[in-house]
């Protein structure tokens, strides 16, 4: 499978079999962004897919950025992102960048793109199933109004069971 194939398998399985609405757009001939609206006024998610010649690099994060790196509340979400990925299931992992964005990142290969389609398109799901969960304690604790533990807290009683 090229590039160009896996873009319409991807673009194929968004529109029969993925779970969210979505807002699109093509930004080149090799990327595709997505915008999700969250519970929020102020900020929404995004998902960013670029196609490379033997993967896709998918990146979820919260829009428009929300921590300046080194402020007080790096550190507490430093601590937050290290917890969720505690609980992630999945083949994704959640990250702070240098640019402040609180992201989740994910690589699908096409091989397996190819073999296991719908699978692939759910490891695109489980992105905004985790931000569907913390949208609100991540973006509380990344401006400042709630704080590691709370965000603990509240991750512990939702996915505690889960284990």
């Amino acid at each position: 499978m090229n590039r160009a194939e896996a873009m319409q398998t991807v673009e194929s399985l968004l529109k029969k079999n993925f779970k969210y609405l979505y807002k699109k757009e093509k930004l080149n001939i090799f990327e595709l962004h997505l915008s999700f609206q969250m519970d929020s006024k102020t900020h929404e998610l995004q998902t960013s897919m670029e196609f490379q010649d033997a993967w896709v690099d998918i990146l979820t994060f919260i829009s428009p950025t929300v921590l300046k790196v080194g402020c007080d509340e790096y550190y507490e979400v430093l601590k937050t992102v290290n917890y969720v990925n505690w609980y992630t299931k999945a083949n994704g992992r959640f990250y702070v960048d240098t640019y402040g964005d609180l992201a989740y990142s994910l690589r699908i290969k096409y091989d397996f793109l190819d073999a296991e389609p719908h699978m692939a398109i759910s490891e695109i799901e489980a992105a905004i199933d985790y931000y569907s969960d913390l949208f609100i304690p991540l973006l509380d604790v990344c401006l400042g109004k709630k704080l590691f533990h709370d965000a603990k807290v509240f991750i512990d009683e939702m996915w505690g069971d889960i284990e």
